[in-house]
């Protein structure tokens, strides 16, 4: 079946300055005086393009980047408004969260059009406010609301991110096994996509801070300045995130190689301890004619007594050489650490 042309504007809705909010979702024509036109579209859709190029005063190359697969955040000037271009965490079931969402805006005077793909938790807090009579005075202050509730949700998944970090960082110190390094590379990974839009979204809303105060938006500037704040603030924990999770990482792996040295010295002592023995008993051993004691009875016993003295010897030099102590002292580590992390 054919989707309706219609179905490409998920909602519309008039924002009167008293504070009436008219939800029309099925027309999309032009801005009444005193009204804010919010236009929501699902930009995915096919028809979508012909929506935004029917408007009056959408600039064709603000449709194109409204619409582009690949973006990054950005916030430009054209001739008829203001085209933004924003990342936010994305809550939708079954996708990652750091699969970071696309938020594609477009402001003229008396209208702001939203873009997006999948759906974003932003756009229904602002129409939870809206619900809730907390009506925005002007276009500004409705994109601003937008980008604030956007920014809030990186903040909390930021802090789930830190918080795993921390019991990481506890883990490795207490109870270290092979799943944390799997963890820690996810945190990592987590915090590089992170970091990777935030920093573009920090200077995009600085030349949005810009705008506005060259339109005299003195009001909605310091809520804009505000949202930058947060966004430094973010920024400034992804890279303690990265730099904590680097010093974790190595700190887990000189464990590890403590681990593995043990091992390495516990070998290489019964090694060296039956290595003697080995070559004893393997040089009788051949198959060929003329081995001492071969037709005397008594010869067993007596290798046997002279091998136990051999191993006594052994002991005692490597005792000597305090090679047993510091082996012993090695298993009991070992020991300790089996039963501190039974998995």
């Amino acid at each position: 079946m054919a989707m309706k042309p219609q179905e490409a504007l998920v909602r519309r809705l008039l924002i009167s300055k008293d504070g009436v909010v008219v939800d029309n979702e099925h027309q999309a024509d032009g801005t009444a005086e005193g009204i804010i036109e919010w236009l929501h579209f699902d930009r995915s859709h096919p028809d979508t393009r012909s929506l935004l190029l029917a408007l009056p005063g959408v600039d064709d190359l603000a449709v194109d980047a409204l619409l582009a697969d690949e973006t990054r955040p950005r916030c430009s000037r054209f001739t008829n408004g203001v085209l933004l271009n924003f990342r936010g965490i994305n809550l939708n079931p079954g996708m990652q969260q750091d699969e970071m969402i696309s938020l594609r805006i477009w402001m003229s005077e008396g209208r702001v059009i939203s873009l997006r793909k999948h759906r974003i938790f932003a756009v229904h807090d602002v129409l939870a406010e809206l619900d809730n009579h907390q009506i925005p005075k002007s276009e500004h202050h409705l994109v601003n609301r937008l980008v604030w509730h956007l920014t809030t949700r990186i903040g909390d998944s930021l802090l789930v991110l830190t918080e795993e970090l921390d019991e990481i960082e506890e883990s490795v110190v207490s109870e270290p096994d092979e799943t944390l390094r799997a963890r820690l590379v996810e945190a990592r990974r987590q915090a590089i996509v992170l970091r990777r839009y935030l920093s573009p979204q920090r200077e995009a809303l600085t030349r949005w801070i810009e705008l506005q105060a060259e339109a005299g938006k003195s009001t909605e500037r310091e809520q804009a300045r505000e949202t930058v704040d947060s966004v430094v603030r973010y920024i400034e924990d992804l890279d303690s995130v990265r730099d904590r999770s680097a010093i974790v990482q190595e700190t887990f792996l000189a464990l590890l190689s403590d681990r593995l040295n043990r091992n390495m010295f516990l070998l290489a002592i019964l090694s060296a301890f039956f290595l003697p023995l080995g070559f004893i008993t393997g040089l009788l051993g051949v198959n060929v004619g003329g081995i001492p004691g071969a037709e005397w009875d008594w010869s067993f016993v007596i290798l046997s007594i002279a091998l136990l003295g051999l191993c006594g010897v052994q002991a005692w030099v490597f005792s000597r050489l305090g090679w047993i102590r510091r082996s012993s002292r090695r298993i009991f580590a070992r020991t300790n650490d089996d039963q501190s992390n039974p998995a």
